[in-house]
């Protein structure tokens, strides 16, 4: 403070799974492994080439919808407009604050990327794992129009109308915002990995060559139309596996007593062998699991055929040959369910659901994410335009998102 003016001094920070790490790590002399990963200095700076420019290379994970979220959410904090510090304190406060924050990064978010998108990468940074239905693009259009014309080859300022405006748009007191949210997770003894994919060469912009496509090239053809219904079909079944099937108490007593020890030690190909007839006596046993995990394995497969059928279509990698291999072979291990590429698809990024075998690492890791990454670690040695690095970051429950937390910088 001086002279009564006060600064307030924002320092802005990402977590290393936001950034490829690849480069540090081969810098370090270490493996490409989760642990050595985690190992690292947090936060590290985005390196910089021979002029001093720098490099940017991102691991798909929405990083730029988590920095607008969290400094909208670190400033409305700040300055008393909501609460989202105690997860345990006041739930009615806490929603209310979730969701002016989520109204307000939702806009942020599309103003500097100047076009309104799905906006679930900036609802997830919001509320954690859930299922997305986007909000109306009229909703905030017409704001964020005028705002354009008001800022044109100026920094951005807010006119009198122009700032009650957003703050009636924020606060949203006719409940206009159309989207919906509704909280899915992984159950206990099913585990998420993820990869940073350095290999092939990226496709800008797929996922708005993919709705240029749907908006105005796809042909009226079976094939052609068949991949949009059959994927909304698909991404229903999955959901409907996560929330209803999979919390089943039968289902998550079955995964905990025989996910360790017999399914995370057998390929899904040899879930579908004839087991042990004590295996299915009864509803809950590893037979009855297995058939509910087999039936989530061919639910992503069928995904993904629909995923890479378009995006043929469209001619956009959204599942390039190169990235369809790593899923396959990866998928041959023993106790995983599935592996594809997230998001928009591409090149540089691959998910994979597997069971949790028996700890390892002094419980950091188990033995089929050990597995995984061996199979990584080979590929990427014996092919030397791909490099595979896994990423620290896990399967995040429903009560994620964002929140308060202190942190020693």
């Amino acid at each position: 403070s001086n002279g009564g003016r006060v600064a307030l001094a924002i320092k802005l920070r990402a977590d290393n799974d936001f950034y490829s790490q690849i480069a540090a790590l081969k810098d370090r002399g270490l493996d490409l492994t989760p642990s050595n990963l985690a190992a690292l200095e947090p936060f590290l700076p985005c390196p910089k080439d021979a002029t001093g420019k720098l490099v940017v290379n991102k691991t798909g994970m929405g990083s730029s919808a988590a920095l607008v979220t969290s400094l909208v959410g670190a400033l409305l904090t700040f300055f008393g407009a909501i609460s989202i510090s105690e997860p345990t304190g006041d739930v009615v406060k806490q929603q209310e604050g979730l969701r002016l924050a989520h109204n307000l990064a939702q806009i942020s978010h599309c103003y500097a990327q100047g076009k309104v998108g799905s906006g679930f990468d900036v609802s997830a940074a919001v509320y954690g794992s859930h299922v997305y239905t986007r909000f109306s693009k009229t909703i905030i259009h017409p704001f964020l129009e005028s705002l354009s014309s008001a800022n044109e080859g100026e920094a951005l300022q807010l006119t009198g109308t122009l700032s009650r405006d957003l703050v009636r748009l924020v606060d949203d007191s006719d409940r206009a915002w159309d989207c919906t949210v509704h909280p899915v997770a992984l159950p206990p003894g099913l585990e998420l990995l993820m990869a940073d994919v350095c290999g092939g060469s990226e496709s800008p912009s797929m996922a708005r060559k993919i709705l240029d496509w749907k908006r105005s090239k796809r042909r009226t053809g079976f094939m052609d139309d068949y991949y949009w219904k059959d994927l909304k079909r698909v991404n229903a079944k999955i959901v409907k596996l996560l929330t209803t099937t999979f919390k089943e108490q039968t289902f998550l007593d079955g995964l905990e007593r025989d996910g360790p020890v017999i399914l995370s030690t057998r390929t899904a190909e040899q879930w579908k062998k004839p087991m042990p007839s004590s295996w299915h006596e009864f509803e809950g046993s590893s037979w009855d699991v297995a058939l509910k995990l087999l039936d989530l394995r061919m639910s992503i497969l069928e995904a993904r055929q629909n995923l890479k059928g378009m995006g043929n279509a469209a001619s956009v990698p959204v599942e390039p040959a190169e990235q369809s291999l790593l899923a396959n072979e990866t998928m041959k291990l023993p106790g995983v369910v599935a592996a594809g590429v997230p998001g928009a698809g591409g090149y540089d990024a691959l998910f994979v659901v597997y069971v949790e075998g028996p700890r390892t690492n002094d419980g950091s890791s188990d033995h089929v994410r050990d597995s995984i990454c061996s199979l990584w670690k080979r590929i990427s040695e014996e092919n030397s335009a791909t490099t595979v690095c896994p990423l620290s970051v896990r399967a995040s429950g429903i009560d994620s998102g964002l929140r308060a937390s202190d942190v020693e910088w």
